[in-house]
């Protein structure tokens, strides 16, 4: 499977997280119990992305809460891909482009289940030629993922739901 010409070759350093801090763990217990994009429900997986503000965006895009009901203990969790850098083959690249739901999940049921590498690259759905990271919490090399210490995360108001429908009431016109 291809990846986007500029990230062949290119290994990340570090990848990112937006969770509560009572899921902030590498067990992948969460997309064991109901699946995600690219693992069936059974499957334990972890979802990390390559940034920051596209792990927010990820996060988003599933959060259907008015702002008041936001819970605040959500967290930014890093992982550091530092002490296993230098091992052969620790990250594969899915496909260049996201195919359908199913076949999403059939290459990272696959993946999952093979034990091959211990990380796989997959395209972004929400943001273009962006990646995000499915890694496997069974294989041996989860021993030496090391966490960074947690960092508080608030969600800027203007970016949840009962704030959108506000901001864009007053911006009509205003070329925002």
């Amino acid at each position: 499977m291809a990846s986007p010409p500029e990230y062949r070759g290119n290994r990340p350093k570090s990848a990112f997280r937006v969770t509560r801090r009572p899921y902030a763990d590498l067990s992948g217990e969460g997309a064991r119990r109901v699946g995600g994009r690219w693992n069936s429900p059974g499957q334990a997986a972890l979802y990390f992305a390559e940034s920051r503000a596209l792990a927010v965006l990820e996060v988003l895009a599933h959060l259907d809460l008015d702002a008041q009901l936001i819970p605040a203990d959500y967290v930014i969790m890093t992982v550091d891909f530092s002490a296993i850098e230098d091992v052969s083959g620790w990250m594969e690249d899915g496909p260049s482009l996201p195919p359908s739901d199913a076949e999403c999940r059939a290459v990272g049921d696959a993946f999952l289940g093979s034990g091959r590498t211990f990380v796989l690259r997959v395209p972004s759905i929400l943001v273009p030629r962006a990646s995000n990271f499915l890694i496997s919490p069974t294989h041996p090399l989860i021993a030496h993922l090391r966490i960074e210490p947690l960092e508080p995360y608030a969600f800027d108001r203007r970016l949840l739901r009962s704030q959108k429908s506000e901001v864009r009431k007053s911006s009509v016109g205003s070329g925002f």
